[in-house]
């Protein structure tokens, strides 16, 4: 039994590892729920017998908000948004930070898998926003960048709500996968400290609001193959 607990710790540990592809993530996780399923075996009975619990490799980044990492001297409101969303998108802590040569930066706390991704997405989401910003003249440009955010924001809620989904409709009657991420975000959060939210209603309709709302629709969350290297500090 100890060889068969072994080998669904490991396949746990694959299913969650984000430098994988979703098909191997995928697989990983039915061949772990399988067996789970065949000795009866849920996540606290496994740690309780194997005496282990998953190791998570607790760190973090800091991802200068001006645009292509260029010095920024104050905290641009939708870039506070977009941190936020990115954050919860992938299981990391999202807060403003200072540095002596960027100035405001945003900083991702969690485990080095997840930061991995959160880096990739802040720095593309990020310039991308800035890129298409710049086709709206005057005061709507910062509305762009509000609208932008705040709708990407709704995506990656809705796409977390989705894999949630997934995981309770295909894992046992333990909730498996589900319950791996919920330790995960309990014992970062007592790592790290909880995030702290506050919620933005959009009051403005204008070219800038639609326009931002258009840009976010484009967005692709799928890393490109290659793109999966380590985040730097500062990029």
């Amino acid at each position: 039994m100890s060889d068969v607990r072994d080998k669904i710790t490991k396949l746990l540990a694959m299913a969650n590892d984000s430098r994988g592809n979703e098909h191997e993530n995928e697989i990983a996780m039915r061949m772990a729920e399988r067996l789970m399923r065949q000795h009866n075996i849920d996540v606290a009975d496994l740690e309780a017998a194997t005496g282990k619990q998953t190791q998570y490799d607790w760190s973090s980044v800091i991802i200068p908000v001006g645009e292509k990492a260029k010095a920024c001297n104050w905290n641009p409101i939708w870039m506070g948004f977009l941190g936020v969303g990115v954050g919860r998108f992938t299981d990391c802590r999202a807060s403003w930070a200072a540095h002596p040569v960027y100035q405001s930066c945003m900083k991702f706390e969690g485990d080095a898998v997840d930061l991995e991704y959160a880096a990739w997405l802040f720095k593309m989401l990020r310039d991308h926003g800035y890129s298409e910003s710049k086709s709206v003249a005057g005061r709507h440009r910062e509305t762009f960048r509000k609208s932008y955010a705040i709708r990407l924001c709704e995506r990656m809620t809705q796409l977390r709500a989705e894999r949630d989904v997934a995981m309770k409709a295909a894992v046992t009657k333990t909730g498996t996968a589900l319950m791996v991420v919920q330790n995960k975000l309990a014992l970062r959060d007592k790592e790290f400290g909880k995030q702290r939210t506050r919620t933005q209603k959009q009051k403005f309709s204008s070219d800038g609001f639609h326009q931002g709302r258009a840009a976010a629709e484009k967005v692709n969350f799928n890393r490109p193959i290659g793109s999966s290297s380590q985040p730097r500090q500062i990029s």
